[in-house]
């Protein structure tokens, strides 16, 4: 989206002023009636928009502009006509009194519990400028960690697909064709042979069997991702993979102190930020350690003591959290691991994108050099016959 552009907002006020007279009638009639449409869009305001949108209302509003007409002015620069109809929404429901927080709980399937909270700590706080720029930041850093993991992620993905399909080609198409010379020339095939041949005759069997198990695996990650049980086995699998566990770790391990650091910073109580991060987070593994954290919190623990029970927390996090408490910084401590969790993501991204690059196309490789030695071993053997 393009910046703010206040002159345009200016040239406009006179004439949206002329007409609100006229429009007021029909206001409560549109709210519901934008209500209802908004239903069915409230998953497209993503990630992407949201780092915008906080951003720029948080900008405005530090800049001594009234909330209502921050409203206004992203309105105006808000192209995506339904997204549009959503701040009029919100910004209609704060000028009823709604509140900043009761309006932008209204929409629980846009706003997550962690963003409204944040905001009602803001506004309780008179720090709602700096709060809902911290949200940009944050949906700023959640995006460039998204980016990294489609980025590490996409090409093994493309080879492995790729090549199932090369293999599964060479299987139904090449090796019935030299499995055919082979009948005619008659003989005593290799065993490497008959086994390729075997496997050939199954190919249309293997590979919609592999097909319906990845359908399969699609079908149980969409059905019961939010499951506990799920989540619980899938996360404990991924962090027994070499190279990619430790990936996965430092990615939320960035996330839990990114979110920590807002909401410290917010000056909300160590035990409420728990709870929120623990809401938010999207990991079981860290979930259920800041679960019992909280517990021994609330119970008179420190917070580095209680995460030092959990694996999942390194120790050099737990060190630098210890001396947080002791200087009573936690707020600089958590920024600062933010951001050497980041870089070390980066740079192990690119660690992993060389290792996993080559591994491929080597397994690759010898897959497609076996059926090529299976199948030219016989006609070697036919040639030094003759």
């Amino acid at each position: 989206m393009s910046a703010i552009d206040l002159s345009k907002y200016s040239d406009s006020k006179k004439a949206n002023d002329k007409r609100s007279g006229d429009s007021a009638s029909a206001e409560s009639g549109l709210t519901k009636l934008l209500n209802t449409e908004i239903k069915l869009f409230e998953k497209k305001f993503d990630a992407k928009q949201k780092e915008w949108f906080y951003a720029e209302l948080g900008v405005l509003i530090s800049a001594g502009v009234d909330i209502k007409t921050s409203f206004e002015i992203i309105e105006q620069e808000t192209s995506n006509k339904k997204h549009k109809e959503l701040i009029t929404t919100i910004k209609n429901d704060i000028i009823k009194g709604e509140g900043v927080t009761g309006a932008f709980a209204k929409h629980p399937k846009i706003f997550t519990n962690y963003e409204c909270q944040s905001i009602k700590i803001g506004e309780e706080t008179g720090k709602l400028s700096e709060v809902l720029i911290e949200l940009g930041k944050f949906y700023t850093s959640s995006i460039k960690l998204r980016r990294q993991i489609i980025g590490t992620l996409t090409y093994p993905v493309i080879v492995i697909t790729l090549a199932i399909f090369i293999v599964y080609f060479m299987l139904s198409f090449v090796v019935p064709m030299f499995g055919d010379i082979f009948k005619q020339t008659g003989g005593q095939l290799p065993e490497t042979t008959k086994f390729l041949i075997r496997i050939s005759d199954k190919s249309s069997f293997i590979f919609y069997t592999l097909v319906l198990i990845v359908g399969s695996f699609v079908l149980l990650h969409r059905t019961q991702s939010k499951k506990d049980w799920y989540r619980k086995y899938t996360s404990a699998f991924f962090l027994k993979i070499p190279l990619i566990n430790n990936l996965i770790k430092k990615i939320y391990l960035a996330r839990f102190c990114q979110s920590m650091r807002l909401l410290i910073g917010a000056k909300v109580l160590f035990t409420e930020a728990l709870t929120l991060v623990e809401n938010m987070i999207g990991y079981y593994p860290i979930e259920q350690a800041i679960k019992q954290a909280r517990e021994e919190v609330i119970g008179g623990s420190s917070l580095h003591q209680s995460l030092s029970k959990h694996t999942i927390f390194p120790p050099k996090l737990i060190a630098l959290i210890k001396v947080s408490e002791e200087v009573n910084a936690p707020e600089l401590i958590f920024e600062k691991l933010s951001h050497q969790y980041s870089e070390e993501i980066e740079h192990q991204q690119a660690v992993v994108g060389k290792v996993i690059e080559p591994f491929f196309i080597i397994v690759l490789g010898l897959i497609i050099g076996f059926i090529l030695v299976a199948m030219y071993m016989p006609l070697f053997q036919l040639s030094n016959g003759f």
